[in-house]
C-alpha cells in the first residue's frame, strides 16, 4: 500500500545523515568554538541543536500515548547565557565525538520513523507531523545547519536535489520552485542575499491516510 504523503521516509533521511557527517568530518577538531555562518551560536551549539531536534523529534513519534507539546525533559546550558540544549557532545572527543553523537540519534529518528505506524502524529507549533513531515523536518534542520556550520570555515556546502527535493514538496509547498532544490530551500529559509531577514515557516500537518 502507498501511503498518501509517506514520503520523505527513514531511508532519505539515513542518507542525509551520512552526507552531513561525511562533510563534517572536514571541521578540525578545535574549530566547534567558531561562531556558525549567520547565526548567534557556535558550531558546537548548532550541532547541538542539530541533535536537540532529531531526538525531540524521535520522541514525538516513539511514545504510544500522545501528548501535546515537546517530551518534558529539563535542557541544560553549560554555559549561562548560552542556548540551552538536551545534547551535548563531549569537547574533548573533537570531531569524531560530533560525528559519533550525530550518528546514534540521528539513528534513533531514522529508527522511529521506520517503525511508527502511518497514522501516528506528533506535536509541532507549525503542524502536527506524521512519520514523513517528521523526517522532512529532520533533513531540512541537518542540512541547513551543517551549511551554516560548513560556512563557518570557509567549505561549500550543498544538500544533493535527490535529498531536498522531496522534502521541500512535503513541508514547503508553496515555496518558489527553480530547477536548484538546494537553492529553493535556502530561499525559503531565509538564507539566500534576497531572503535574508524574511520570516518563514514550514506546513507539517500531517496528511491524511487512505
Amino acid at each position: 500500500m502507498v501511503i498518501l504523503g509517506d514520503s520523505p521516509g527513514s531511508n532519505l533521511l539515513s542518507a542525509a545523515l551520512e552526507h552531513a557527517r561525511a562533510s563534517l568530518r572536514q571541521i578540525p577538531d578545535d574549530g566547534w568554538g567558531l561562531p556558525a555562518s549567520g547565526l548567534d551560536w557556535t558550531c558546537r551549539e548548532t550541532i547541538a541543536h542539530i541533535l536537540d531536534d532529531l531526538g525531540a523529534y524521535a520522541m514525538q513519534l516513539s511514545g504510544t500515548h500522545r501528548r501535546q507539546g515537546w517530551t518534558p525533559l529539563m535542557e541544560f546550558s553549560l554555559t549561562p547565557g548560552r542556548p540551552p540544549c538536551m545534547f551535548w557532545p563531549e569537547e574533548e572527543g573533537g570531531t569524531p565525538a560530533v560525528l559519533d553523537c550525530l550518528d546514534a540519534v540521528g539513528g534513533l529518528l531514522v529508527a522511529v520513523i521506520a517503525g511508527a505506524p502511518a497514522d501516528r502524529t506528533g506535536w509541532h507549533p507549525y503542524g502536527n507531523p506524521d512519520r514523513s513531515a517528521l523526517a522532512a523536518m529532520g533533513i531540512v534542520e541537518l542540512t541547513l545547519h551543517t551549511h551554516d556550520i560548513l560556512g563557518a570555515h570557509h567549505i561549500d556546502y550543498q544538500a544533493p536535489a535527490p535529498l531536498v527535493a522531496p522534502c521541500l514538496d512535503r513541508i514547503f509547498a508553496h515555496a518558489t520552485r527553480s530547477d536548484d532544490p538546494w537553492h529553493d530551500l535556502l530561499t525559503a529559509t531565509g538564507r539566500t542575499p534576497q531572503s535574508r531577514g524574511h520570516a518563514w515557516r514550514w506546513d507539517s500537518t500531517a496528511r491524511p491516510v487512505p
